[in-house]
């Protein structure tokens, strides 16, 4: 088994921006998918929208609120192979772009 990272970005635009009924409902999309691949997620959490950036030992603020898609969440995944982690992330609920990324495997 392979192990994948899954980056979702989303927009920063105000008008992204659910409604409390929309974010109920995606909740509720959130929990399913987790539930139906709950033996392939092996961890993953949202991101809190502020953190800082270290560059050549210099430190700055970041991610930067300009950014038009930021990193909102990741997840950790396994699956036997590629084709089987996109089948996955295909299934996530949401309008994110999603960046999937397979582990080297060094640790």
């Amino acid at each position: 088994m392979a192990k994948f990272l899954l980056i979702f970005r989303g927009s920063t635009a105000p008008h992204s921006r659910p409604s409390p009924e929309e974010m109920q409902k995606l909740a509720g999309q959130w929990h399913a998918w987790m539930q139906k691949f709950s033996g392939a997620i092996v961890g993953g959490d949202g991101l809190k929208p502020s953190g800082k950036l270290i560059k050549s030992g210099v430190v700055s603020d970041g991610p930067y609120v300009e950014a038009k898609e930021v990193i909102a969440s990741f997840s950790m995944i396994q699956a036997e192979n590629l084709d089987a982690a996109l089948a996955i992330a295909k299934e996530c609920p949401g309008d994110y772009a999603i960046e999937l990324r397979e582990l080297a495997g060094y640790a």
